[in-house]
């Protein structure tokens, strides 16, 4: 499975994405992608080979969870409520 446009216009606006992969259900898997300033977004997968490969169509690196907590930090460092760029919702 390729990678969404929605993925795709991500990585090529927004500065060194990185992926987190996580397992969300019996048959789903999440990849979040997520920027160096905090911004994210994500997209359903229905096998963790699927997701991995969006990633390499996508030439980001792909963390397995939240092993990094580099990748946490980054998550969590922006202020989404308090800025007017924050974001409130998932895409």
């Amino acid at each position: 499975m390729k990678a969404s446009s929605r993925l795709r216009g991500f990585v090529k606006l927004r500065p060194e994405v990185e992926g987190v992969l996580q397992r969300v259900g019996l048959d789903t898997w999440d990849l979040l992608l997520v920027d160096v300033t905090g911004l994210w977004v994500r997209d359903e997968f229905r096998s963790e080979e699927e997701a991995r490969e969006a990633c390499r169509s996508l030439g980001v690196p792909c963390h397995d969870g939240w092993d990094d907590p580099r990748m946490a930090r980054r998550m969590n460092g922006r202020d989404h409520w308090g800025t007017a760029e924050g974001q409130r919702r998932a895409l």
